[in-house]
């Protein structure tokens, strides 16, 4: 009902259409679909087994910049954006996005996980896009809203699961060629309650991996290293072939030589030696994880190596007695076997990285310090009572 009356309110704000010419004044009203949303006391009994999935909440944010500013953000009650024919978006790809989380703390607040490293992130990705850059404190603003106004929707604390964040960022506005820029963008910021990106199985007895031989994920000195929403389509052709033999995902090697590890399918490769080093490849193309910088941080926190740097494939993948995806949404997942050609490859253990993982768990719920500042409070957890 609450919703519905937002709803309601916003409609009531809006213009009767859209303008469709400023010679005519000619002007369309836009219905939207019928929105079936989700009910918070509907998930009581689904905490633990939420997938990774789309669910109609109370709204989102959204910032618009024009005439060389942004405004100050509205909250739309319903998961649809009017969006020019011919947005920059649409027709060239110029969006990025980010991901983050919210949790119910064990001290019964809510709160985000580093959303300045995420900000840091999107402001180079609208940097290489030519976006115009949405300020640090805009977007920790615009995730903190998002996720008060759908604070119901946050799995309570005990639970496996997460408020998941999308923020994303587009050109909005027409452009026809890449030059001159559009004249608007926007920003929103939508969130969904969700479990891991895998499967629970996928987690416990973790995946097989295969070398994908044929694709390439991201050209050198092109926008891999940043979060830009088209870098994910060179990988559906490939993720599904890998599917269709039985693999739980891809791997890809650098593109020039077809010999240095870049990435998973959406996550960055992490390895342990045999020494206990922790090891992430370091190219100028791989998409820097949130996630792998703060469990870098937690690996020297436990006195381990750290190294950032090239891996060659066929010189060390036999020397990592533990590999990992990492990635917000995966957190760390085992990858128990690589596959390249006709070698398979596997791994003996999971200790560390798993050690690791709970400890990042442990502050992300708050059973765990906060020393090196990462969590950012929200508002109180809604109580399971009052769903």
């Amino acid at each position: 009902q609450v919703a519905s009356a937002l709803l309601r309110d916003w409609l009531r704000q809006q213009p009767r259409g859209a303008q469709l010419g400023a010679m005519s004044g000619e002007r369309h009203t836009f219905e939207t679909p019928e929105i079936a949303r989700t009910k918070a006391s509907e998930l009581a009994k689904q905490w633990d087994n939420l997938g990774f999935q789309i669910r109609p909440l109370n709204g989102y944010m959204k910032y618009t910049w024009t005439a060389g500013r942004w405004d100050d953000g509205v909250f739309v009650p319903a998961p649809y954006v009017l969006l020019h024919i011919n947005s920059g978006a649409l027709h060239y790809g110029i969006s990025c996005f980010e991901g983050l989380k919210a949790f119910a703390c064990k001290d019964g607040m809510v709160r985000l996980f580093n959303p300045a490293a995420n900000a840091a992130r999107m402001q180079e990705g609208a940097r290489r896009l030519r976006i115009p850059e949405v300020p640090t404190d805009m977007f920790v603003k615009g995730v903190t809203e998002a996720v008060r106004r759908n604070a119901e929707f946050v799995p309570p604390y005990g639970h496996s699961a997460s408020m998941y964040v999308r923020p994303l960022l587009f050109a909005s506005g027409p452009m026809l060629g890449l030059a001159p820029l559009a004249e608007e963008f926007t920003f929103l910021v939508t969130v969904t309650p969700a479990g891991g990106y895998f499967s629970k199985s996928a987690d416990e007895e973790g995946l097989e991996a295969l070398v994908m031989e044929e694709y390439d994920r991201a050209a050198p000195r092109g926008t891999g290293r940043v979060k830009a929403a088209g870098n994910y389509a060179a990988d559906m052709e490939p993720l599904h072939i890998a599917k269709a033999k039985g693999f739980g995902t891809t791997l890809y090697l650098d593109a020039k030589e077809q010999r240095y590890i870049e990435e998973f399918s959406v996550c960055n490769f992490v390895g342990v030696t045999e020494d206990g080093k922790y090891v992430t490849p370091h190219t100028e193309s791989i998409l820097a994880s949130t996630t792998n910088r703060m469990l870098q941080q937690l690996a020297r926190d436990a006195g381990m190596t750290v190294e950032h740097r090239p891996v060659d494939f066929d010189a060390e993948i036999a020397s990592f007695k533990e590999i990992g995806m990492v990635g917000t949404a995966a957190v760390v997942v085992r990858v128990k076997s690589i596959t390249r050609k006709d070698k398979v490859y596997t791994t003996t253990s999971f200790d560390t990285l798993s050690r690791l993982r709970a400890t990042l768990q442990g502050i992300q719920c708050g059973e765990l310090p906060d020393r090196h500042g990462w969590l950012v409070e929200v508002c109180p957890a809604v109580s399971s009572s009052k769903l």
